[in-house]
């Protein structure tokens, strides 16, 4: 049986889900997205939730702006669901070695218009009570930062996207995709059906390289396990009230449902995954100890709150940790979105956009150039000021 689209996306997380959206609000043709399970299903569902324009380089501080404002707008920008957005606000402590870096990127924010300030220890109190400060320098905070439902937004733009024509193959499992004379020309789905396609799209995350690397394009994404837990304040307990990620003891807090409090302590060390599937759910031994070490060092009075579950997931990321975004070198008509763990969540809705301009030959809302897939083979890394890691 063979099926026919304009565009074929494979993956309906956060980056699928949004791309194929755009590319119909685009009109760009017949849409079809493909997924071995349901939307939202990867690694899409197990995201920590957090809201932060705190970047390095315009790319990542543009499309973080502007999805943030999608996602303070949804009911007028995708007019279907919601996306869960809250503004806690975002604080990032950092010590006095990156003081002054920290300054220096909140003053480059602020020329771009983002609404950010640096504050000095005696001003943090006042964001957040609960923080100890011991080593720390000062911090840049962000007042619409928060967090916000990465399935509530899957959910909208697949609604809309329905809507809209889109032909949705759930619980279906891409095999391959299929090349002729180098160009892509759809894809083979597990029991042999295939859809011929003008263009694919894999937007796959940490399942990207499954697809890409039999086709002869040694994908730059390497897979790290990243593990939350999940923390149950005691009746009396005061919340974080801002989304935390402290650059100091490395110890990331944000408050969630209920009197939940989710917990990611980024750990040294921690085993690089290379098949996606290898990575288990279960929080692994040794994890509570490690968030609880942290938490007394930041957040002294949530140390002690009883552990009541957590997940463990992947990080897909570049050498350079920022996304891979447009033409696979060396194959017509075949794209990639990936690499987007520590920034998706709230630039999704603006790199669908993006990707769906860029296809389409229209002029995109941020420029993606620098996120382009063969700027490893030219040597062209994006810099990071605060070194290797998810805070880009």
């Amino acid at each position: 049986m063979t099926a026919t689209c304009d565009i074929c996306v494979i993956g309906a997380g956060l980056v699928g889900s949004s791309t194929a959206n755009a590319l119909l609000r685009a009109g760009a043709g017949s849409v079809t997205v493909v997924d071995r399970a349901h939307p939202g299903d990867g690694d899409s569902g197990l995201t920590f939730g957090m809201v932060r324009r705190h970047y390095t380089n315009p790319v990542l501080i543009g499309l973080s702006m502007l999805g943030t404002e999608i996602l303070i707008h949804w009911d007028e920008e995708v007019g279907v669901g919601a996306s869960g957005y809250v503004p806690t606000g975002y604080l990032l402590p950092v010590p006095e070695r990156l003081a002054d870096v920290c300054r220096g990127q909140v003053e480059r924010q602020r020329g771009l218009g983002l609404d950010t300030r640096f504050l000095a220890p005696d001003e943090i109190g006042a964001v957040e009570p609960l923080l100890a400060l011991d080593d720390v320098a000062g911090a840049a905070y962000e007042p619409a930062g928060g967090v916000c439902d990465a399935r509530q937004m899957i959910a909208g733009w697949t609604m809309d996207s329905l809507a809209r024509g889109l032909d949705l193959r759930q619980e279906r499992a891409v095999e391959e995709v299929l090349v002729v004379d180098g160009r892509a020309v759809g894809v083979r789905l597990a029991g042999g059906e295939e859809i011929h396609a003008g263009r694919v799209v894999v937007a796959t995350g940490g399942w990207s390289g499954e697809l890409l690397d039999p086709l002869g394009w040694e994908t730059p994404i390497a897979l790290s396990r990243i593990q939350v837990a999940v923390l149950r304040l005691d009746p009396g307990q005061p919340a974080p009230a801002a989304v935390t990620s402290d650059a100091v003891s490395n110890v990331v807090v944000r408050a969630a449902a209920g009197r939940d409090l989710w917990v990611v302590a980024y750990q040294a060390g921690t085993p690089e995954i290379h098949v996606r599937d290898d990575c288990q759910r279960p929080l692994l031994a040794g994890y509570e100890e490690a968030i609880r070490t942290a938490l007394a060092a930041r957040f002294p009075s949530l140390a002690a709150q009883p552990l009541v579950g957590g997940w463990g997931g992947a990080y897909d990321h570049t050498p350079d940790w920022h996304p891979v975004v447009g033409p696979v070198p060396g194959i017509e008509d075949l794209w990639v979105c990936a690499g987007w763990s520590g920034h998706g969540l709230k630039s999704t809705p603006a790199i669908g956009r993006a990707l769906a301009a860029v296809m389409t030959g229209a002029e995109p809302p941020v420029d993606i150039a620098a996120l382009a897939p063969d700027r490893f083979a030219r040597g062209e890394l994006n810099p990071l000021a605060y070194g290797p890691g998810a805070r880009a």
